[in-house]
């Protein structure tokens, strides 16, 4: 277990990754783009679910995914999320299944459509011409489709698409080469408060560990260091 573990590691990222890409249907598909698209943002899960294909395509055009107010957490003010490499292969892998993900009955209709198809429904009274609602994919869905992936990944339960964006901020400050990372995680999810992204200075188990031995000089083999403690080196403490 890790030091407040509630981010993937690399290689955690690499297979639940993986178990989506190597599925061939259009919602594993789909879900592997998402699930990439939080952890190269840190995007919440309920901005992505209110996202609009427009946004994604103007996101594309000109190199900020912009999210209103009223998509943001607390609705006090809006972010942007840099479109980088990894984020635009992810957009535009979106925008691409988004044709063939379009459900039968949105065919025709003339709202702004959501990024990621949620439920249709239809209705009208006998004789009148029939209206239909188009939803986003719900936080619910969202949530559901990631713990299916992360089970299929050998992953521990309760992984939650929340674990990607806290995934982001530690990519960042394990990654970044700049002098301040802290700062640039924090403007990167658009944290208020720097004391809210001090959380991923903190260092996991593994790292802490491995660290250790390398001041240390490396991990003692456990034959050696058996043999060792049977002989004794006469050195004080």
């Amino acid at each position: 277990m890790a030091m407040n573990k509630r981010y993937l590691t690399d290689g955690e990222q690499r297979l639940l990754l993986m178990a989506a890409r190597g599925c061939s249907d259009v919602l594993a598909q789909r879900d592997h783009a998402w699930m990439r698209l939080l952890i190269e943002t840190g995007m919440r899960v309920n901005e992505l679910a209110t996202l609009s294909q427009a946004q994604a395509i103007r996101a594309l055009a000109s190199g900020w995914l912009v999210l209103t107010k009223a998509q943001r957490k607390g609705g006090k003010q809006g972010h942007e999320y840099l479109v980088t490499e990894p984020v635009r292969q992810c957009l535009e892998r979106l925008l691409k299944l988004h044709a063939d993900m379009r459900p039968a009955l949105a065919h025709g209709w003339d709202g702004e459509p959501p990024l990621l198809w949620g439920r249709c429904s239809e209705w009208g009274a006998d004789g009148d011409i029939a209206q239909v609602a188009v939803e986003h994919l719900s936080v619910r869905s969202l949530q559901a489709r990631m713990a299916h992936w992360t089970q299929v990944a050998g992953l521990p339960p309760g992984v939650s698409p929340h674990w990607l964006r806290h995934t982001r901020g530690v990519n960042i400050i394990r990654r970044s080469r700049g002098k301040n990372p802290l700062k640039v995680a924090q403007q990167a999810l658009g944290h208020v408060s720097i004391a809210s992204t001090g959380i991923y200075t903190q260092m996991c188990r593994e790292e802490y560990e491995q660290e250790l031995h390398n001041v240390a000089g490396g991990r003692m083999r456990k034959a050696a260091a058996r043999g060792s403690a049977g002989q004794g080196s006469g050195v004080a403490a």
